[in-house]
């Protein structure tokens, strides 16, 4: 059963969050859930949503409030219908006004238009709560998942393949290279690597930012343009269009991206952090409140897809493949003590990062393509790495299916995750009004996104796959057109 037109407008427009019992101006614009088959197929969704280790989601509820919302609309016409009768009836009487049986009847018909509008008005205060609540519980349900995805945490990862072989190596190679020739020196992890060749300053980025900041220098400097350079140009030959994104987005559309701007405890939940740092404006600490405060961003994927929020897109124009460089920002609550030696875990960090639109009936072909493209990028940068079939408490909000591509750091001794690929389907669509022109109406795109280059995590596999007994690291052939001539990074002399 479709809902009226009045019902679709009331849906559609912006309206308040429910917060604790009171009404905030809403943060997702425009979504645009499917209550009737949220309703319908409650079930399901719970145990999705429950296989994917999310225990907020409460489908039945949403589809009581949906119910509820209807049963106020069905009210709503009935009073206007009413309302509308007694006008009808009180122009023809106004014609009549002479006989005082007319004047008794139209005291009545005003009396019964007054009710009317009472009930309407007030119906339509609780309409605006019930909305609100059912937005934001409808919010809370994650992307189905794919049928192959395995169930459980990030131990039930499925090895789908594994390219080279430096993850059987136990020493240096002679050359930095052939694995086939290998010295006695042990690997070096990437923090003691980063001191002696003197290409980050992990000091400086503390005092000026705090921990996990750094500055790259000299050669390290110049390895992340080469990265950058290397991610774009090979992602423009294969026709994904650069971009230079905003550093910055609205909390709504980073909201609308799967990515919670606010903790949960803000959101009446357990307390989670969230991993997203919001600015505050000058004008906001004076106490004028911003409703949709800017965050930083924690990926390019979050501008680049929402450049094209409420448009409808032609067919053929799709897919629509764009690749986006930023700065990415990540707060890594709950990190403290894992991985925050060096440059593996910082709070900011450079990325390319690619996304697609797709048709729904091609989302699937899409993921596989940036599955090939991100493995010929590491294969050619000569990296030993691993493809990762990511189970389900590993996806997020958003992600239908998702794969991670590890590589094999020596001086670390373990597989380190250097990008990810994910099918969010229509889950970011939905939420942004995002759709393609279709026979009889229009369907939401499919929206897909795979890391090229994330520069630090890239930087850690190279320099610890690459290093040479005598210390210096060698520059992949791949990287040279970008450092300047520089074959190798040299240990400083100090």
């Amino acid at each position: 059963m479709r809902l009226p037109r009045r019902a679709i407008a009331l849906l559609s427009r912006a309206t308040p969050v429910y917060k604790a019992g009171s009404l905030q101006v809403r943060t997702l614009l425009q979504a645009s859930f499917d209550y009737k088959f949220i309703r319908d197929n409650a079930d399901q969704l719970l145990e999705n949503a429950t296989s994917r280790n999310v225990h907020n989601a409460r489908p039945h509820r949403v589809g009581e409030l949906y119910d509820e919302y209807r049963g106020l609309l069905t009210q709503t016409n009935e009073h206007r219908s009413a309302l509308n009768a007694a006008s009808k009836e009180m122009g023809v009487l106004a014609k009549s006004m002479s006989d005082p049986k007319s004047k008794s009847a139209m005291l009545d018909l005003r009396e019964q238009a007054r009710v009317a509008k009472q009930a309407i008005q007030d119906i339509k205060e609780q309409l605006t709560d019930v909305e609100s609540r059912l937005r934001c519980e409808a919010a809370k349900i994650p992307n189905s998942t794919h049928p192959d995805t395995p169930i459980g945490d990030e131990t039930n990862a499925r090895v789908v393949r594994t390219h080279g072989d430096l993850h059987n190596v136990k020493t240096v190679p002679e050359d930095g290279v052939d694995t086939q020739k290998l010295s006695s020196v042990e690997f070096q992890d990437h923090y003691d690597l980063v001191q002696r060749l003197g290409i980050v300053d992990m000091e400086a980025g503390a005092r000026v930012a705090g921990s996990r900041f750094h500055y790259w220098r000299g050669g390290g400097a110049l390895l992340e343009l080469a990265l950058v350079q290397y991610a774009m140009t090979r992602a423009a030959a294969s026709g994904f269009v650069p971009h230079i994104t905003p550093d910055a987005a609205r909390s709504s559309v980073v909201d609308a991206c799967g990515f919670r701007p606010r903790s949960s405890a803000e959101d009446g939940g357990a307390g989670e952090a969230s991993q997203i740092y919001r600015m505050t404006p000058v004008t906001e600490e004076r106490g004028e409140h911003n409703a949709d405060p800017l965050c930083l961003v924690a990926t390019a994927e979050i501008p680049l897809v929402a450049m094209r929020q409420q448009q409808i897109l032609d067919g053929s124009s799709l897919p629509e493949s764009v690749a986006g460089l930023s700065h990415c920002f990540r707060a890594e609550a709950g990190a403290r003590g894992r991985d925050t030696r060096g440059i593996y875990r910082l709070h900011q960090f450079t990325k390319v990062e690619l996304v697609t639109l797709s048709h729904p009936t091609a989302s699937d072909a899409e993921l596989q393509r940036l599955l090939d493209f991100q493995t010929s990028l590491y294969a050619d940068l000569g990296l030993t790495f691993r493809v990762l079939q990511m189970p389900s408490h590993e996806l997020g909000a958003s992600a239908y299916q998702k794969y991670d591509i590890e590589a094999w750091m020596p001086g670390r001794k373990q597989w380190g995750e250097i990008s990810s690929a994910s099918n969010c389907t229509d889950y970011q669509a939905r939420r942004l009004g995002i759709r393609v022109r279709g026979e009889g109406h229009h369907l939401f795109v499919h929206t897909l996104n795979a890391t090229a280059v994330a520069v630090p995590r890239l930087a850690v596999a190279l320099l610890e796959s690459f290093q040479r007994p005598d210390g210096h690291v060698v520059i992949p052939a791949v990287l040279r057109p970008w450092m300047m001539g520089i074959e190798s990074l040299a240990p400083e002399n100090k």
